[in-house]
């Protein structure tokens, strides 16, 4: 079969509504290695989550701090160490396969889009979930980029991080609850404990981890364009979280097709669309019309108010029939909004509406960055 067209997915978001690491992060409690019993350790994750927010978004720190190569999602670098001390591969593999939170219509979408798109996963995810995420979904293994962490072999390069990992939650985290889970309270200690300690055994483990998201999310999208000879202004990407801007960021200017699935503000900035839905199946008329995208978009948002409650209200040629019988079986209609020609203050309610989705849809996970 000649592929016709390519398609990137972030995974956690607009595939599983899972964060796999944040997961990770609250099974800590269950073992006894560290000592961690007594500790909220997803409010741990969470704030991580949000200082890795911080380092982003804040003009300057990064230089600041001599890490330029810092990206959105290096969350995964900073809690790894805790994660290789404390699991086995086997039992990471074990845990992914346990579930993995596929949106709902997820499995239709992809039989679908089997028949003439060529599928790719790019995600900051462990590859533990990532890849089977991807066996699921039929999608090939060699179509995931993610971030690889072999505990094995990682496990091996460092002998103890109890004292440090004493520091970091029962220090660190401690003093951030104390204070009312007021980051600012704990910033110069996080960036004491991350960045000025290169000797310990903590950070050498760290330093082992690539994560992919970011700047790193983009180059995944070069290498994709070049393997397939496609150009980047005919792939489709979708994203949700901060990990993916840079991903969108160079689709939308290349006038490709940026995809904010369900996203934040952090992605509805970047996109040229925005799909807001409780289905994945939502996102198929952007596929079906990707040619005449803003033909589409312009019929879509103009006539949306006449049926965005009942599917069996979509006029017949507005999309095909396979896709209104999808919205119709799964009894869901997704709002698709054209970002181009959307001033500020439209673009900051789809970000707001965006977001209680992602929270409806993820729970917990929707809540971080």
């Amino acid at each position: 079969m000649t592929v016709k067209n390519v398609c990137c997915w972030d995974l956690e978001g607009p595939i599983s509504v899972l964060d796999f690491a944040a997961d990770l992060s609250k099974l800590l409690g269950n073992k006894s290695n560290l000592g961690l019993q007594k500790y909220n350790m997803g409010g741990f994750y969470e704030m991580l989550s949000e200082y890795d927010d911080y380092l982003i978004e804040v003009p300057g720190v990064k230089e600041e701090l001599n890490i330029p190569d810092y990206q959105p999602g290096d969350t995964l670098r900073l809690v790894a160490p805790l994660y290789i001390s404390s699991f086995s591969d086997e039992e990471l593999i074990g845990i992914a396969k346990q579930s993995l939170g596929l949106l709902p219509g997820c499995i239709d979408l992809m039989e679908r889009l089997h028949r003439d798109w060529d599928i790719y996963i790019i995600s900051t995810s462990y590859s533990h979930f990532a890849y089977n995420i991807a066996k699921e979904l039929k999608i090939p293994s060699d179509h995931v980029f993610c971030t690889e962490l072999n505990i094995k072999n990682a496990s091996e390069t460092f002998h103890n991080i109890k004292s440090d990992v004493d520091i970091l939650v029962k220090g660190i985290f401690q003093h951030f609850i104390d204070s009312g889970k007021h980051l600012d309270k704990v910033i110069n200690e996080l960036n004491d404990f991350f960045w000025k300690r290169e000797d310990s055994d903590y950070i050498k483990a760290m330093d082992l981890i690539r994560v992919r998201g970011g700047k790193r999310k983009e180059l995944a999208v070069e290498a994709i364009s070049n393997q397939t000879q496609v150009p980047i202004s005919e792939i489709v990407a979708l994203g949700d979280s901060i990990t993916d801007i840079n991903m969108l960021q160079r689709l939308k200017d290349e006038d490709g097709i940026a995809v904010s699935f369900n996203g934040n503000r952090f992605t509805v900035s970047r996109a040229n669309i925005a799909i807001t839905t409780t289905n994945n199946l939502g996102t198929l008329p952007v596929f079906e019309y990707k040619d005449n995208i803003d033909a589409f978009l312009e019929s879509w948002e103009s006539l949306y108010n006449g049926f965005r409650n009942n599917p069996q209200k979509i006029p017949d040629n507005l999309i095909s029939k396979e896709i209104k019988n999808y919205f119709i079986k799964y009894q869901f209609i997704p709002e698709i909004e054209n970002l181009k020609n959307k001033n500020k203050s439209e673009i900051d309610l789809i970000a707001i509406k965006q977001e209680r989705m992602r929270k409806k849809v993820r729970g917990w996970a929707g809540n971080l960055g």
